[in-house]
């Protein structure tokens, strides 16, 4: 076991043990050596006022990085904020997360799409977020599927692939 990871267990462990000031102090050490994961616990921290006094902007910063990083929760996170600034790079962030395999980045990419009336992009996002398991994707996906094929096409789509949706749903 390298330093790093002793570090991260050590991290790890005072968080456990709520002792928030030390898994800080770990994570923060760890996050400013490019790491990830202690990048997203850093930012977690912040951004609850844990072991450290609560600081939405850093703790934005923080998940930013991360997401620069590849990280999917970081980008899906980091998408939400940039939306408000900057339709364009949000929209980047949540397909990375998405493309990712991040669920929750592809069922609201795929209602912000819907939103805008862009069904066609809506209706593939919604498919990926069904087969990835959501369930309360099923009826946007029927209705973005009429939007763009009909009524008759997009019952035909599900009655055909209902058994596909429903093994991953719970």
């Amino acid at each position: 076991m390298n330093e790093n990871d002793s570090k991260y267990n050590e991290a790890c462990t005072a968080y456990e043990q709520k002792d928030y000031d030390k898994a800080y102090e770990l994570f923060y050490e760890l996050a400013l050596e490019s790491d990830v994961s202690c990048q997203m616990n850093v930012a977690n921290m912040l951004m609850h006022g844990l072991g450290v006094e609560q600081n939405t902007d850093r703790a934005n910063e923080w998940y930013e990085q991360a997401a620069i990083n590849e990280d999917k929760e970081a980008q899906y996170i980091h998408g939400w904020n940039c939306i408000k600034n900057s339709e364009e790079e949000g929209y980047k962030y949540l397909k990375l997360s998405s493309e990712a395999g991040f669920l929750d980045a592809t069922y609201d990419l795929a209602g912000l799409y819907a939103g805008k009336k862009e069904m066609k992009n809506a209706s593939v996002l919604y498919e990926k977020a069904v087969l990835l398991g959501k369930k309360d994707a099923l009826g946007p996906l029927f209705y973005s599927k009429k939007q763009v094929e009909g009524w008759f096409k997009a019952i035909i789509y599900m009655m055909k692939n209902l058994s596909n949706f429903t093994k991953g749903v719970s």
